[in-house]
C-alpha cells in the first residue's frame, strides 16, 4: 500500500493512525500547501516533541501529495478496520472495494 509506504519511509516510526487523524483534521488542501520552511517552525509540546510533530506533518504532507484519493481511503479502512463490504443481493454475498488486500 503506496500510503503505508511513504508513512513508514518519512515518519520515522509515527504510527499511521496519526498520520491519517492528523489529516482529516487539517485537510488535504491545507497539507498540501505546507512547506518545508513551515514544519521547520513548528514546535513541540506537553504531549509530541518538536521532532515528532515535524515527523508528523513530513509525512502527512507526502501523504497527501503523492497519494491519490483512493490510497488515503485504503489506508483509512485498514486502520481502522472498515472493511467497506456490503451485501450485494444481485451477488448474493458482500462485496467490497478493496478487492487486492488489506495490509
Amino acid at each position: 500500500m503506496k500510503a503505508k509506504e511513504i508513512i513508514d519511509s518519512v515518519s520515522k516510526g509515527i504510527p499511521y493512525v496519526m498520520v491519517i487523524s492528523y489529516i482529516l483534521d487539517k485537510g488535504q488542501m491545507v497539507i498540501s500547501d505546507i512547506t518545508d520552511e513551515d514544519i521547520e517552525e513548528l514546535e513541540g509540546n506537553a504531549m509530541m516533541t518538536e521532532d515528532f510533530v515535524k515527523n508528523l506533518v513530513r509525512a502527512s504532507r507526502e501523504v497527501v501529495k503523492q497519494c491519490d484519493q483512493d490510497d488515503i481511503i485504503r489506508l483509512i479502512k485498514s486502520e481502522w478496520c472498515c472493511t467497506g463490504e456490503v451485501y450485494d443481493p444481485d451477488l448474493d454475498q458482500y462485496v467490497t472495494d478493496l478487492e487486492d488486500d488489506y495490509e
